[in-house]
């Protein structure tokens, strides 16, 4: 990364507020709300690009994604998507917008802000992430496809499915380990371990209920995991596959994202309008921010 006065912050939140049709930007070195940006209507989730200059957010309920210039936090471009988007994720090149309606993925050039492919996958998907680091030699990404039971495996180069693997009931958020060779899948009833190698399911892990959003820590070391079913984030140690520590927070916790320090992970709370800020090393609640209504998506700067 360079550095810079021009640089965007590394240590901007960004939260989509459905309801309000806002983003909201916390500064996490204060916790405190630093700007709200106006977008389409229902934005959902959210990602920043690699290099940092972008985010993109995408809105449920007019089909379309929306780029944020992370400089000045203002929308710089429309762009017209699937039906429904419900998740964005980000490779080197290009951004990813799952569209639950149809069934398919958008795929937009970074460099153009333009849709160059569009992806057939499962039904309902609802979830996509890349792998920020090569494994066996392949750039990849996966779209759980809720509907489906299944896993679409995309090369990301060719912007193709390469395979598609089963996943358990309902699966939603991924994210992968730091040497991308394990997948950890949030699933209507678990957490569950995928080898990307061998593409297969190799642990199930007993979480809160209906767990929903999914981070790593930094160090590899743990992920947490929102619980909308019972308004609780499970921290898991990746060692032992195992929880270590479940840890109150607002109402209908679904996104997880962690800071770029390893020091917090926050948590968007559907149910209330709030982010609850937990204390890694203590796994303890140390804050909750106000937002706009309906918090559903979280991203921070990638790691």
């Amino acid at each position: 990364m360079t550095t810079g006065k021009h640089t965007p912050s590394f240590h901007f939140a960004y939260v989509t507020n459905f309801e309000d049709d806002t983003v909201s930007v916390i500064d996490t070195r204060t916790r405190k709300v630093k700007a709200t940006i106006k977008t389409g209507r229902g934005p959902f989730e959210i990602a920043v690009t690699p290099e940092g200059k972008y985010a993109y957010v995408v809105n449920n309920l007019d089909h379309t994604a929306q780029v944020i210039n992370r400089k000045t936090n203002t929308i710089i471009r429309t762009i017209r998507v699937g039906k429904s988007p419900s998740d964005v994720g980000t490779s080197k090149k290009f951004i990813y917008v799952t569209n639950a309606a149809d069934n398919t993925v958008s795929v937009i050039s970074i460099k153009t802000q333009k849709v160059v492919d569009t992806i057939k996958v499962g039904k309902d998907p609802v979830g996509v992430t890349t792998a920020t680091r090569k494994c066996g030699n392949k750039s990849f990404g996966y779209v759980s496809n809720h509907d489906s039971n299944t896993i679409s495996i995309l090369d990301v180069k060719r912007n193709k499915v390469v395979k598609t693997i089963p996943a358990g009931v309902g699966p939603d958020q991924i994210a992968f380990t730091r040497n991308a060779r394990l997948a950890y899948v949030t699933t209507d009833t678990d957490v569950i371990v995928i080898g990307t190698q061998s593409r297969r399911i190799l642990k199930r892990i007993k979480v809160g209920l209906k767990p929903i959003g999914i981070a790593i820590t930094p160090n590899n070391r743990f992920a947490y995991v929102g619980n909308e079913g019972d308004n609780t984030v499970s921290a898991i140690s990746l060692a032992k596959n195992k929880v270590i520590a479940t840890i109150r927070v607002g109402k209908k916790p679904g996104i997880v994202a962690i800071t770029q320090d390893g020091k917090y992970a926050y948590v968007a709370n559907f149910g209330e309008n709030t982010v609850s800020v937990i204390l890694i090393k203590k796994n303890k609640v140390i804050d909750t921010i106000t937002v706009g209504r309906l918090a559903s998506g979280l991203a921070i700067i990638p790691l």
